[in-house]
């Protein structure tokens, strides 16, 4: 992350409890950023003033969003804003500086739960001529570890409510890419239509070694990839390099978004965050000072010398298991009179309300799983003994906000394919890019798994017979971890082994017999003579599937179960 690589922008993004979070405000610090599009089509081919604009948004997004970017990364990585309060603390006091992990776990969480499961490109067209697409696919997705690729990008929209992806071919090859790239680092400029179009993305980066610092910027037009370096300081000093095409008829550079306010999951909670850090880190500053509380005594110590002799600053050894005291009498003033002090050793400490302490923690803690849908799994309602209807009640929360997020995050994906299919056409790998838009995007909440539940309703589906194989091997597909297609290849090879070694097959094979399926269907009308009161049946109907041939995934067992059958030998 960005945190490790700009200690600028790391210093102006710390604040605490004040007011204000960032410079400018949210309204700067989240600002989606547009511009004309007859603007930026009149310079779009001049480097020189494409570096005009460069600066101009380099230098807002470094000012106003990237402290917003780096403290919400801060905040993930358990660096919380405790750590830097000015709490105006007496040196002589403990000042502890403790964190609670709600960042971490609530984002943790929440990918898990979206994304857990893989992603499926379901393709929704039976066509064979698209076998060169959905093989490109299963290629581009095994090359690119896909299925990490949308943790990381799930994980940075849950933490700033934004992430990039950029897509690339790589050097020497025709291999399309995939990369996430820092929110810190990226940004993209719309045009101002309602549809909001990218007319190009930025990409600029800080590299440091030997004390000299140097800034790189990338711009992705729909056509292009412009080059600028040799910055001392973001959004100055810039200086172009080269330029290079690409293929993908679009800006390469795509913006995910975790909702429409681009927030993280746990933004609007920093706060409360806040809150809590500095609550549980008074209670740990209190119970350290309680430890090293100031000693105090009351009466005279019975500290003379062996001369008889009293030395006027007595030295007091606290490790000493036994203090000798004894009362001190103080004459009165205004009579002759004398008062007895009872001597008496104590420590200074502030009494705790421990149990009001904890309501108050307790209180914010809820609220924060609350505000963020993210369950308790600490409450002890909460247990692995709750039924499934019971946990999905737990979820409802999490799954209104996933279905928005889904739909969100869907857009994003279908982007991706459509660039790879502009990509693939192009170099010949595919005959219409436009079939990417028969794929399906299918998400599987990683759920806490119930396989007593999962095989008691696939048994239900088969006990009514309205299901296919294929339905009830999808619903099973939870437990056993087997693709149906897996699944039914399997099958039919236990079929074709079994009826291979079956020796009733070696004796059909010797000795010449009567067709068993022609002695068993002799009952029925004979089918190679046309039906004078039908039409023509000679000819098979080419628009029909052939009905006297079996189908092939069965007709194994059939074939086995009648040939038995002729025998005696049921099935």
């Amino acid at each position: 992350m960005a945190t490790d690589t700009d200690p600028y922008a790391l210093g102006q993004s710390i604040h605490m409890l004040n007011g204000k979070r960032w410079v400018g405000g949210l309204l700067k610090a989240n600002k989606q950023y547009t511009m004309p599009a007859d603007d930026w089509n009149e310079i779009k081919n001049d480097p020189e003033k494409i570096k005009e604009v460069l600066q101009y948004f380099v230098t807002q997004h470094y000012q106003y969003q990237l402290p917003r970017i780096l403290e919400l990364e801060r905040y993930y990585k358990g660096d919380n804003d405790i750590h830097f309060a000015n709490t105006n603390i007496s040196s002589s006091r403990a000042d502890n500086r403790v964190t609670f992990g709600f960042p971490k776990f609530i984002t943790n969480t929440h990918v898990g739960y979206s994304v857990g499961n893989p992603i499926k490109f379901q393709y929704n067209k039976d066509d064979s001529n698209d076998e060169d697409l959905k093989n490109a696919l299963d290629n581009f997705n095994s090359r690119n570890d896909e299925s990490y690729h949308e943790k990381v990008m799930k994980k940075n929209l849950s933490i700033t409510g934004r992430a990039y992806e950029l897509e690339y071919v790589k050097e020497g090859t025709n291999d399309v890419a995939i990369r996430p790239i820092d929110p810190a680092n990226a940004f993209i400029v719309y045009d101002s239509s309602i549809e909001q179009h990218s007319l190009f993305g930025v990409r600029y980066y800080l590299i440091e070694y030997m004390n000299k610092p140097k800034y790189y910027a990338e711009v992705y037009t729909d056509d292009a990839i412009y080059y600028f370096n040799d910055g001392e300081t973001p959004g100055t000093d810039l200086v172009f390099d080269h330029v290079d095409e690409h293929y993908f008829f679009g800006v390469p550079l795509t913006e995910y978004i975790n909702n429409d306010e681009r927030m993280g999951d746990w933004e609007a909670s920093l706060d409360k965050i806040d809150a809590i850090d500095k609550a549980v880190s008074e209670m740990a500053n209190s119970q350290e000072d309680f430890a090293n509380a100031i000693l105090k005594i009351i009466g005279n110590f019975d500290i003379s010398d062996a001369d008889g002799e009293e030395p006027k600053h007595p030295q007091i050894d606290r490790k000493n298991a036994i203090m000798w005291l004894q009362p001190d009498v103080q004459q009165n003033i205004g009579d002759n009179g004398n008062t007895v002090i009872q001597p008496d050793v104590g420590y200074v400490t502030k009494d705790l309300n421990v149990a009001e302490w904890k309501v108050y923690v307790d209180l914010i803690r809820a609220q924060i799983h609350m505000d963020t849908n993210t369950p308790d799994t600490s409450d002890e309602s909460f247990s692995s003994n709750s039924s499934g209807v019971a946990i999905l009640y737990k979820l409802w929360g999490s799954d209104q906000e996933r279905s928005i997020q889904e739909s969100l995050y869907t857009r994003g994906l279908m982007r991706r394919l459509r660039l790879l299919g502009n990509y693939l056409e192009v170099t010949g790998q595919i005959a219409h890019a436009e079939d990417v838009e028969n794929y399906q995007i299918i998400y599987t909440p990683n759920l806490p798994k119930n396989d007593q539940e999962t095989l008691q309703n696939a048994q239900i589906l088969a006990n009514l017979g309205t299901e296919s194989d294929q339905t009830i091997r999808e619903v099973v597909e939870k437990y056993t971890g087997i693709s149906p297609e897996t699944e039914q290849q399997r099958v039919d090879d236990e079929n074709k082994q079994e009826l291979n070694s079956d020796p009733m097959q070696k004796v059909f094979n010797r000795v010449q017999t009567p067709d068993p399926i022609k002695t068993i269907d002799s009952s029925k009308p004979d089918q190679s003579k046309p039906d004078q009161s039908k039409p023509d049946q000679s000819k098979p109907d080419q628009s029909k599937p052939d009905q006297s041939k079996p189908d092939q995934a069965n007709s194994s067992s059939t074939i086995l179960d009648k040939i038995k059958g002729l025998f005696g030998g049921g099935k």
